[in-house]
C-alpha cells in the first residue's frame, strides 16, 4: 500500500489530470469558431493526444499500490 506521502501525490496528481481533462473540454466546442479547417483539425489531432498523454498519467499513478497489493498473494 502507498504511505501518506505516495497517497497525496496520487491524489494531486489524479485532482490535476481532471483539471486537465476539465480545461480541454472547454476548448473543443469553440474550436469549429476558429474558420479555419487545417488550424481546427491540428487543434482536434493535438485535443486528442494531450488525452490519451492525460490518461496515461492516471493509468500509471493508479497502478501504486495495486502493484504492491498483488505481491501479497
Amino acid at each position: 500500500m502507498p504511505d501518506s506521502e505516495q497517497t497525496a501525490a496520487i491524489e494531486k496528481i489524479k485532482e490535476a489530470c481532471g483539471e486537465i481533462a476539465r480545461g480541454m473540454m472547454k476548448i473543443t466546442p469553440a474550436v469549429p469558431a476558429l474558420g479555419d479547417k487545417s488550424v481546427e483539425t491540428k487543434v482536434f489531432e493535438t485535443l486528442y493526444e494531450l488525452t490519451k498523454n492525460v490518461e496515461t498519467i492516471k493509468k500509471q499513478v493508479g497502478k501504486i499500490g495495486k502493484d504492491d497489493a498483488s505481491t501479497l498473494l
